[in-house]
């Protein structure tokens, strides 16, 4: 089991001058945004996959910037806290199972997602506006000092804070508002003795190798409810309208995404 070490989630990459007299934040946010910690993740993939690396000779190099530079430090401590990289000392660094979903495409939306809510002061933030809309600058602001993040450091938060959510679907239904994106969280499929009660009584396992599907599309076709049994209108809509976003996510080209609208039409 790898152990943390170097820079920690709480870590703040300051200068001696910046520390001096300062006060210091008590919840951890990045002081990057989610875009920058990717860049780390995708440069240690694009190397050595699930390998390890040193952070200095290896994956400084690999990005193109000095392993001494302040912006090398903040985007390693950055990736740390969106749960992206984990590192043995502090210099061999590998992907976290996070890190390796947040480079799949099939799972990339989902982890992205998970990934934002992994820092604590954004999750703190979600709690507090999902379901409303966020306030203005000044007031998000007052609110980020209130959840302990130092007075000069609030609009480097709070700029973080805005970008990561943008950029890991927080904001797709619009600027001023907190909602998470249209993801599916699905519980594992059952394997060995465990059956699925749809009335046929087949393995999981079986099912899945018979029907040569990805297995978050098989998860959902389980949910289908029974023949005879009651699919209201609504559900059946809700139903169909994830199994085309999932479809998507599994098979659309990322350059040339195909959306698929579905509706109810009147009678």
């Amino acid at each position: 089991m790898i152990e943390s070490a170097g820079l920690n989630s709480t870590e703040k990459v300051e200068s001696s001058e910046e520390n001096k007299g300062r006060q210091r934040s008590t919840i951890a946010f990045p002081y990057s945004d989610f875009d920058s910690a990717e860049h780390v993740a995708q440069a240690i993939y694009t190397n050595v996959g699930h390998g390890m690396c040193s952070a200095s000779s290896q994956l400084a190099a690999w990005m193109r910037i000095s392993a001494k530079s302040s912006g090398f430090r903040t985007q390693l401590s950055s990736a740390r806290l969106f749960g992206l990289v984990e590192n043995s000392n502090s210099e061999i660094y590998r992907l976290t199972d996070l890190g390796i979903r947040v480079l799949d495409p099939a799972q990339a939306k989902t982890a992205k997602a998970e990934a934002f809510l992994h820092v604590p002061l954004f999750k703190a933030l979600y709690e507090k506006y999902k379901g409303v809309a966020t306030p203005p600058t000044a007031a998000l602001e007052a609110e980020i000092v209130s959840l302990g993040v130092a007075e000069k450091q609030k609009s480097r938060a709070r700029q973080n804070f805005e970008s990561s959510a943008v950029q890991t679907g927080f904001r797709e239904q619009g600027s001023n508002r907190l909602v998470m994106p249209a993801v599916v969280v699905l519980p594992p499929l059952a394997t060995g003795p465990e059956k699925i009660d749809k009335g046929g009584g087949e393995d999981p396992g079986e099912l899945r190798e018979a029907l040569d599907l990805d297995p978050l599309l098989l998860a959902l076709l389980q949910k289908i409810p029974k023949r005879g049994d009651l699919w209201p209108a609504e559900k059946r809509l809700r139903w169909f309208r994830t199994f085309a976003m999932n479809v998507s996510q599994v098979y659309d080209d990322d350059d040339e995404p195909i959306e698929l609208r579905v509706s109810i039409e009147p009678q």
